[in-house]
């Protein structure tokens, strides 16, 4: 078959012409190249530009016609990554680390953030993008492609697909400001991303308030409280192995008495306590847990309100604490 390109010139793009024609069409001009003009189809596979699709679309082609030792480093990388995923040689990532072998981080990035919009491909690509988000979150911490792996969450949802190992990641790389991330998609008018948002975000109480309530509202509120409680808040590591509705994080009460920060991972301060701080922490333990929620709550309303009360407030001894706590919250402090 003939590709119909006179001139190898005015030959397109790999990815412009599977976008246009179809993957079928973009194989029999690529394999025409490879016979007739073998530069031309090395020069458009190693192509700086080239999606990750179109070169796992090309695989056999590039296998069959020997051309692996002419492909860019990056190309070589991605197809050697690709391989050792589906042949689950590296299933438990052994081949990387941020020290051995950095030349992978830039191939597996590009494998995500080139490759996921064509997420659905089919299951040994969706495969392969699972585990390079797997390994581009544990392994080198790569918080950027958390705003990608959440697209083809919800993506992946409103069609049905299979997403759990991807939603392991996400909250594999515990940071409080991810979750505003999900909060966005209260917003939407799909029905399918505000089910699957309030499902992540159920530990928010006022999203049970709200409940059955207009969009905005849901976001609204998940907004303020994600600002008032993100550096209070903690990944608990709670999955849907263990529990049909995992609470992913919770709010350190100790944490949003004191105002210090905690580590979004192991839920500790994020910096030591002052001897004052750890006297009055010791207090506050030996409360009952509804008066450590409402003395952190009044805290932290306090602090936002004025630090020079706070920080005069906490001085007293923790019943006189609980009393003024008990007396204003409502009202006007």
């Amino acid at each position: 078959m003939s590709t119909n390109y006179k001139n190898p010139k005015e030959i397109e793009t790999l990815d412009k012409i599977r976008l246009n024609d179809g993957i079928d069409r973009m194989k029999v001009i690529f394999s025409d190249l490879v016979k007739n003009n073998q530069e031309k189809a090395i020069k458009l596979i190693n192509d700086k530009n080239v999606r990750f699709s179109s070169l796992f679309i090309l695989q056999p082609e590039i296998k069959k016609s020997d051309l692996f030792t002419r492909l860019s480093i990056r190309n070589k990388n991605a197809l050697e990554i690709t391989n050792g995923i589906l042949l689950k040689e590296i299933s438990n990532i052994q081949r990387f680390s941020p020290q051995n072998r950095q030349e992978d981080y830039s191939t597996l990035k590009w494998i995500l953030e080139t490759g996921y919009i064509d997420d659905g491909l089919n299951d040994q690509y969706d495969e392969v993008l699972d585990t390079t988000a797997i390994i581009l979150a544990r392994v080198y911490k790569e918080k950027d492609c958390l705003p990608i792996i959440e697209e083809m969450i919800f993506n992946r949802y409103r069609i049905g697909a299979f997403i759990y190992d991807l939603v392991w990641t996400f909250f594999e790389v515990p940071d409080s400001e991810n979750l505003f991330l999900i909060a966005n998609r209260l917003r939407s008018t799909n029905r399918k991303d505000v089910e699957l948002a309030r499902k992540f975000l159920n530990f928010i109480p006022c999203l049970g308030t709200y409940n059955g309530e207009d969009n905005m509202k849901q976001y609204q509120c998940s907004q303020k409280w994600i600002k008032q409680n993100k550096d209070f808040l903690y990944y608990t590591g709670e999955t849907y192995l263990q529990t049909g509705n995992p609470y992913r994080y919770a709010v350190s009460l100790e944490a949003k008495y004191l105002q210090k920060t905690v580590s979004n991972v192991t839920g500790e301060f994020s910096r030591s306590l002052t001897e004052d701080e750890s006297i009055r922490l010791e207090s506050f333990k030996k409360l009952d847990g509804d008066s450590q929620s409402s003395l952190s709550n009044y805290s932290s309303i306090l602090s936002q309100k004025s630090k020079h009360r706070w920080s005069k407030w906490l001085q007293n001894p923790i019943d006189k604490q609980i009393e003024i706590a008990n007396r204003r919250i409502g009202g006007s402090q």
